[in-house]
């Protein structure tokens, strides 16, 4: 039909005797971008959204709304980078927009192409931009360029600029005939309006969000602390003197889980270039794996008691998927390591061993244990610790001595408590909670230990073990 816009998708059929008009070089334009555009849409999923967008804090004060700087990819597959192919509209807002009950969230915008409307509009240099609700903006100046491929003389030409606006979540109705990507959640904290610390945009690149990049961090980081507490149980040369404790072949396979995934992490945290739903496919991995040493938990991190495990992939709420398996992760691991809570050194302090105790020592459900290790003959070592050593808070320590007092029930326990590795040259001693002594050292927040026949070589360590 004469006047209609045709398919872009079919190729124009350029001939000898064409009249060229601009509509020509439009159409290969658009035949060419909706080349580009499935090309994308089919090599990559979810291959939209912030590559790189700074909100302008100082701004908010002032009740405006403005970005520092900001690249976009829309789900059309058009690129905007503001201040070289784009400007923004700034927007005001109202306070009684945020309130502590309700975040208010932000969208930058550009119109779609429309096949039925001018889709420019001209602009004189002193024009206002905030009139422009079309996708492009020109100006009415021309600018010259050279032949840069010979020496023919420079051309006047004039380019098109983006025009992105800011909306508002209550406004999407009414935006049918926008691109949008939501770039910030704000939220108010007394008389301060800041962005939402959990909030996570749309997102080409986990570089594009510093919330994402710092959840991610804390996986990584749980994964590697646990992996440093499982490495008790690998196999070095004094391990291999003992007997090898076949209890602690569980947590040999955790290590080697949790060492698998660790370097995986760290790969792709440092090219922060890589996209958000291939770093959740790693996590949904990594929830799969550890699941195996998890009765609760199955490989979708699902429970019997209904719990929901991991969500499937959204790309428009990526923080709400990081979250949850931050969470997660942290479940099953504390499902895996059955290792001490805490390990305290008892150092030297005058005649003693001493150690002030941390406030979290303090738990009903903990069992205590003192881990010797020396060298010497172990049997002479249980029989002089039991008859000769005295433990009790470093206030009443020297009134036991005086007086010749008993302190702390203690008792030799043959084979590591469970959750301790085995080692050579180790012996494990069980601490009796039912005394007044036990009492006062909860209330004093120290032990000490006094042992006038110990070995040069000892070394003392109180460590708890959660029942």
């Amino acid at each position: 039909m004469a006047g209609e816009f045709v398919n872009s998708k079919k190729p124009v059929f350029w001939h000898q005797g064409l009249f060229l008009q601009p509509q020509h070089l439009q159409l290969q334009d658009l035949h060419n971008e909706m080349q580009r555009r499935t090309i994308s849409s089919i090599g990559f999923p979810y291959f939209w959204g912030v590559i790189e967008a700074g909100l302008s804090e100082g701004s908010l004060q002032n009740n405006l709304i403005s970005l520092t700087g900001g690249e976009f990819l829309f789900k059309d597959g058009t690129h905007v980078s503001l201040g070289e192919n784009a400007k923004l509209v700034p927007r005001t807002f109202e306070d009684a927009m945020i309130r502590v009950d309700k975040a208010l969230n932000v969208y930058v915008g550009i119109k779609k192409f429309s096949a039925h409307e001018s889709n420019v509009t001209i602009l004189d240099q002193d024009s206002d931009i905030q009139s422009v609700v079309t996708r492009f903006m020109a100006s009415t100046q021309w600018e010259e360029v050279r032949d840069v491929y010979g020496d023919a003389p420079d051309a006047q030409y004039r380019d098109l600029t983006y025009v992105v606006r800011i909306f508002w979540d209550d406004e999407l109705e009414k935006l049918g005939d926008y691109e949008l990507i939501q770039v910030d959640r704000l939220v108010r904290d007394g008389e301060k309006i800041h962005s939402a610390s959990n909030f996570v945009p749309p997102s080409v690149g986990i570089n594009a969000s510093n919330n994402l990049i710092r959840m991610l961090r804390a996986i990584r980081d749980e994964i590697v602390g646990r992996s440093k507490q499982l490495e008790e149980y690998k196999s070095p040369r004094e391990m291999q003197k003992s007997e090898f404790d076949a209890s602690h072949m569980t947590f040999l396979l955790a290590l080697r889980s949790l060492n698998r995934y660790g370097p995986r992490l760290f790969h792709l945290l440092d090219n922060q270039q890589t996209h958000p739903w291939h770093v959740y496919g790693v996590l949904r991995e990594i929830v799969g794996e550890l699941s195996s040493f998890s009765e609760r938990h199955s490989m979708t991190g699902e429970t019997s008691l209904g719990g929901d495990g991991l969500p499937t992939y959204d790309h428009v709420n990526i923080g709400r998927c990081i979250h949850a398996s931050l969470i997660l992760v942290r479940q099953l691991l504390n499902e895996i390591t059955i290792g001490p809570e805490l390990i305290v050194q008892l150092l030297p302090d005058n005649d003693y061993l001493s150690a002030d105790l941390p406030g979290r020592f303090i738990d009903t459900r903990n069992e205590c244990y003192f881990v010797l290790r020396t060298e010497s003959d172990p049997e002479a070592i249980v029989r002089s610790f039991q008859s000769e050593a005295k433990v009790a808070s470093r206030q009443a320590l020297p009134d036991l001595i005086n007086r010749s007092l008993p302190g702390l029930e203690i008792t030799h326990v043959p084979v590591a408590p469970s959750g301790l590795p085995r080692r050579s040259f180790s012996l494990y001693f069980r601490l009796s909670k039912s005394s007044n002594h036990w009492s006062d050292i909860e209330r004093l927040a120290n032990m000490s230990l006094y042992w006038a026949s110990a070995p040069v070589d000892l070394k003392l360590e109180l460590v708890v073990l959660r029942k």
